[in-house]
């Protein structure tokens, strides 16, 4: 053997001792097992969201408990990593890991021994997930609905509150169409309740400006702002309307700037479909809107309507009309009356604004209903409004639907319909156009366009109102009852809706379920109060006669009371035909229906005028006012 030197003997004793050289980084990488473990933690963390994603909806746990798997599992994984970097299994447990050119190191056996281990983890893994996989592609199938919910049902039953239980009734799988959708009011992020109506007002807009793709179906705003601050789940409240996607998000305003976030949910599964935030200036919001419709119809994969050139708007006058939006939606005169003054306001500002001036002719029109402003006087401003909208904007549908409904007004009927089949081309998921549309039809179409309605906006009084009167108009007197104890639920502050439902059971012979109907609601104005107390009397004197005079007395004594609105003496006209006085009756009829002839167009078939039917005043009245096609 050649003999070494003592510097080269000593080189070579230190090798022996330190074992082989310091391994380069990705072979150290291999030797801690850094690569197993990741790839162990990532198949394992997808498992684990496709088991909630898969689970969670079916206990109606809450979709953000999803999203918070998904994230733990994404800030997990670079934990785990650096773990497995920095510890290290023995035989003798877990530890700080050790060099690999330290005497303290791990064995090359035990690292052999863990790395099977840690193989074997990963392929029970791997085939549980691929296991997952498989069932998901080829196993699950969600049975579809062998029918879904009858028209009748959706818009009577869907009528519950937002907070009762799920109101579309079915034992078959839940399988709405898949062109159904609902927009729930977006969160006010200011934190200031009073900007609601901004909040409340953009999403208005956005129902709208979707609404008007042909090709999806949207539940109406009405509806929709039921469930402000609903705990429902998103599976929950698209069984309850039958619809299935929702989009909801958020709405923050700073300024001159704002930000909207959105997320389009699949109510089947409760997934998120698509989600996005927008950040720009008040002035471009209808650009956002734009945007946000757009993103829609590309995840939904359905035709986008054509968009009109986005209109540059004062960001007050916007602010403004939201205003008024709001207003209109509380349904009181003063109200009205605000609305009134925020879109002049408006139109003071932007005189070019079309919404501005659609408002302004929707709110003096509606106005009528709800105070002692007559139809001759705000008929010419409605038109002028309307007109001036449709100069800015010809595909402006409130003011279509204002101009056809000044021409229902005045007998034009087929000047009416053309006006509101124009609407519906446009925005055909607009249910306002649909109930007035139904009003100027033949019975069995009208109570069809008012189905539509109803299933457009379940919640929506004035449709289970007009519900129960097309039902009453075609004889069908058990389909108008539950229309009627769904307006009930809607409306148990107001008197009218006693009546109705009086009227339904007293047809129906039900007579003791029409006194106690007056005792079904909670009165919130003293004539409100005055007219359930005058209608209790009335019908329980046909029972009991000897109450007769003090019925009377209370008639009478509201009908001394100047001013009251159409609504309010169509109620005391049907508390004098209870009480067999015709002619007071008649004279309230004229009145009530002078201002809003267009809720006095089924004279000859209504059966709430079935005793005044021969008489020659009543004739001539509904030779004036009931203008719908001959049945």
């Amino acid at each position: 053997m050649r003999v070494c030197s003592g510097t080269l003997a000593g080189n070579a004793y230190q090798g022996v001792r330190g074992g082989m050289a310091k391994p380069g980084f990705f072979e150290e990488l291999k030797r801690r097992h850094v690569y197993r473990v990741a790839i162990a933690y990532a198949v394992a963390g997808w498992l684990l969201v496709q088991v909630a994603t898969q689970v969670f909806p079916f206990f109606h746990i809450p979709d953000w408990s999803v999203r918070l798997i998904v994230l733990l599992v994404v800030i997990g994984f670079p934990i785990a990593v650096i773990l497995a970097w920095v510890f290290e299994l023995t035989p003798e447990g877990i530890r700080r890991t050790e060099p690999a050119d330290s005497v303290e190191a791990r064995s090359e056996a035990a690292t052999h021994q863990i790395g099977r281990k840690l193989n074997t983890l990963t392929i029970v893994v791997l085939v549980l997930a691929v296991a997952a996989l498989a069932w998901r592609q080829f196993m699950y199938h969600p049975t579809p609905a062998a029918s879904t919910a009858s028209a009748d049902t959706v818009a009577v039953a869907a009528t519950k509150s937002a907070a009762d239980v799920p109101a579309v009734a079915t034992t078959t799988a839940f399988a709405p169409p898949a062109d159904t959708l609902v927009v729930l009011p977006f969160v006010n992020r200011s934190g200031d309740a009073r900007q609601n109506y901004f909040s409340d007002g953009i999403t208005e807009e956005l129902t709208s400006a979707l609404g008007q793709n042909t090709e999806l179906r949207v539940i109406a705003w009405d509806t929709a702002s039921k469930y402000r601050e609903s705990k429902q789940t998103a599976v929950d409240i698209g069984q309850a309307l039958n619809v299935a996607n929702l989009l909801h998000g958020s709405i923050q305003r700073d300024n001159d700037t704002v930000r909207v976030s959105a997320e389009l949910v699949d109510t089947r599964t409760g997934y998120e479909i698509w989600a996005q935030h927008y950040d720009d200036s008040l002035k471009n919001i209808f650009a956002v809107q734009d945007h946000i419709s757009q993103a829609i119809a590309a995840a939904l994969k359905v035709k986008l309507a054509a968009t009109h050139a986005t209109q540059a708007v004062d960001p007050q006058a916007h602010d403004l009309v939201l205003k008024g939006l709001a207003s209109m939606n509380s349904r009181a005169a003063a109200d009205y009356e605000a609305a009134r003054r925020d879109f002049e306001q408006a139109i003071a500002l932007d005189p070019n604004y079309a919404a501005a001036h659609a408002g302004l002719a929707r709110a003096l029109y509606d106005l009528t209903q709800f105070s002692t402003l007559t139809l001759q006087e705000v008929l010419p401003k409605v038109r002028a409004e309307a007109g001036k909208a449709l100069a800015l904007d010809p595909d402006n549908v409130d003011a279509i639907i204002a101009l056809a409904s000044a021409d229902s007004t005045e007998g034009n009927v087929a000047k009416a319909k053309a006006g509101y089949e124009r609407a519906l081309r446009i925005d055909p998921s607009n249910a306002i156009a649909r109930l007035d549309y139904a009003l100027v039809l033949p019975l069995k179409q009208a109570l069809a366009e008012t189905l539509k309605a109803a299933q457009l906006d379940p919640q929506n009084a004035t449709a289970q109102n007009n519900l129960a009167t097309n039902y009453l108009n075609l004889g069908e007197y058990q389909q108008a009852l539950s229309a009627s104890q769904a307006l009930l639920r809607l409306t148990p502050h107001i008197a009218d809706t006693a009546f109705n439902l009086a009227m339904n059971y007293a047809l129906l012979h039900r007579d003791q379920d029409a006194v106690h109907a007056f005792d079904l609601i909670q009165p919130t104005t003293p004539l409100d109060r005055q007219l359930a107390a005058a209608g209790k009397l009335a019908y329980q004197s046909v029972l009991e006669p000897k109450l007769h005079a003090q019925a009377r007395a209370a008639a009478d004594a509201l009908h001394r009371q100047p001013s009251l609105d159409p609504q309010s003496l169509y109620d005391l006209m049907q508390v004098y035909l209870v009480l067999g006085d015709k002619d007071m009756a008649l004279d309230l009829l004229k009145k009530s229906c002078d201002p809003s002839p267009q809720s006095c167009t089924d004279f000859a078939t209504n059966p709430t005028y079935l005793s005044l039917r021969g008489d020659p005043r009543f004739q001539a009245l509904a030779k004036r006012y009931d203008i719908s096609t001959p049945q």
